[in-house]
């Protein structure tokens, strides 16, 4: 039986011209993109909906699609209000949405139009009021420059902080020069404790962006002129999905571990006696006291010296499960210090064998959707740090396969070493039992044999990771590559002597020279 002409799909022309009429946040010069869209919406949730997990909720470029094609026309309150708030509309028929059930399916025309913005809105939010958007746009200037503080946000692990800013209005002639004026002895950011960023904004119609330098790098970089001063600021400093998700990372990482230094140092002393255990499982009554990210540190060393004590074991090269799933959880392999020297060192171990090391990943597409555009960034970055080394990098989107331990294996033992999104800080295990061994070898064969990251060679795995994660892979390999020049420590440079932005650096150098 043939459609009645009403129940036919239509392009939703107002949502697509909507998104076309808004700036790329990473392009300049360009108009947003679906990923891009959709990574606003997921944020806008998390802003609308603070108290609430909207996970099941998070979108993905693939809806954005089916959105404009009219596929899909009346999206969940919370989805619809995060749209209105990006696209800047006062109600939903202005979005071209609708429920058929309501309308008879005749279209937007025949909705009430009190369906208008009914959920907790709020009009005063700007962009730049959160470190992961301030690269999306800025308000006007003034001469006198703007303070202020915004927030990195916090998430599963992370506590959230804030930072201190200072915003300059700035001119890019192919080099990015901030205005400060009055500038003396009496700026209050040269010896700042609190992390904070001195900002350059350029509002030109053809080169637009904020750029940034942390203020305890930014003495260096100022050229007096008269009673202004000239801030010049690297224009691979310019804050964007990589740039901000690294300041995110750090700040969120260093407070904690400053401020729990000696807890950490007792911690790690009260934990000596499991060293010499084959098992053990320690619980946070260990590391009571400790903030979450100290105990994701503690963990994670224990982890890494275990599988380095019990490595021995092992007579083939082996094969490597690793549990993170987020860049929040992926950020500690690129700036935990021990993290790098730990990968460097098994690197080595193995690289005279003709059969390569490889680690896996599990990846399932409700886990990408819920990310951040930055946090799946940090995700690809930690696993381009592997393949620097040497260690080949797969990926399964089979949610299944989540639930297994921390592992590294050959093909008669395995060494279990959780520390991420387990019951306890860590807890470890070195197993022959031919059962045991069999299951997680079968495991992950079935990984390895169907990688949606398949290729053979470390430039493609990573295409088809950035694929998977939604990224443009162009526009990332040209901004690793000028951030891997300069390295990140004008930008982030750590306070803790935990932190190293070694490993963040060497990403994306690696990626920044891949054919």
């Amino acid at each position: 039986m043939p459609r009645h002409p009403d129940t036919l799909i239509t392009p939703n022309a107002q949502l697509a011209a909507r998104r076309a009429d808004l700036p790329s946040p990473l392009r300049p010069g360009q108009r947003m993109s679906r990923t891009e869209l959709a990574d606003a919406v997921n944020t806008a949730l998390d802003q609308l909906y603070p108290d609430r997990d909207l996970t099941a909720q998070c979108v993905d470029h693939r809806w954005i699609g089916k959105l404009e094609r009219g596929e899909h026309r009346w999206p969940s309150e919370e989805r619809r209000a995060a749209l209105r708030l990006v696209l800047g509309a006062a109600s939903d028929t202005d979005l071209g949405l609708y429920s058929p059930r309501r309308s008879g399916g005749v279209g937007p025309d025949a909705v009430d139009r009190q369906q208008v913005t009914r959920s907790r809105l709020r009009p005063s939010l700007l962009p730049a009021g959160n470190l992961l958007q301030l690269g999306i746009s800025a308000p006007a200037v003034p001469e006198g420059g703007v303070h202020g503080t915004i927030s990195a946000p916090g998430g599963k692990h992370f506590p959230g902080a804030s930072i201190d800013v200072e915003v300059y209005p700035a001119v890019d002639d192919g080099r990015v020069l901030a205005t400060i004026p009055g500038c003396g002895a009496e700026r209050s950011w040269r010896r700042s404790v609190q992390r904070r960023l001195v900002l350059g904004h350029v509002d030109a119609p053809d080169r637009a962006g904020v750029f940034a330098l942390d203020s305890r790098q930014a003495d260096r970089h100022l050229v007096e002129a008269g009673r202004d001063a000239h801030l010049l600021i690297p224009r691979a400093y310019q804050l964007d999905a990589i740039t901000t998700g690294v300041v995110w990372a750090v700040t969120n990482l260093e407070l904690p571990l400053l401020l729990d230094d000696a807890r950490l140092d007792a911690a790690r002393a009260a934990a000596s006696p499991y060293r010499d255990l084959t098992r053990s499982a320690a619980s946070h009554d260990i590391a009571e006291n400790l903030d979450s990210v100290s105990r994701l540190w503690m963990g994670s060393a224990f982890c890494a010296d275990h599988i380095r004590r019990h490595s021995h074991v092992l007579s083939d090269v082996p094969v490597y499960w690793t549990r993170e799933q987020c860049g929040e959880e992926a950020s500690t392999w690129l700036l935990f210090r021990h993290k790098l020297r730990y990968l460097r060192n098994t690197a080595e171990r193995f690289r005279s064998n003709s059969q390569p090391m490889t680690r896996m990943f599990c990846l399932p597409p409700q886990a990408v959707a819920a990310s951040s555009m930055p946090e799946r960034i940090l995700l690809l970055l930690a696993m381009a740090l592997m393949e620097s080394v040497g260690i080949h990098t797969a990926v399964t989107d089979e949610p299944e396969y989540a639930a297994l331990p921390g592992l590294v294996m050959d093909k008669r033992r395995a060494i279990m070493a959780t520390w991420i999104r387990g019951d306890n800080v860590w807890q470890v295990d070195v197993t022959d039992h031919p059962h045991t061994v069999a299951t997680y070898r079968n495991a992950l064969g079935d990984v390895l044999a169907h990688s949606v990251t398949a290729s053979d060679t470390p430039g493609g795995r990573l295409r088809h990771l950035a694929e998977h994660l939604s990224l443009d892979w162009h526009w990332l390999q040209g901004r690793c590559a000028d951030l891997g020049q300069y390295g990140f420590v004008g930008l982030a440079e750590p306070r803790s002597r935990l932190l190293s932005l070694d490993g963040v650096d060497q990403a994306c150098r690696f990626i920044g020279t891949l054919p």
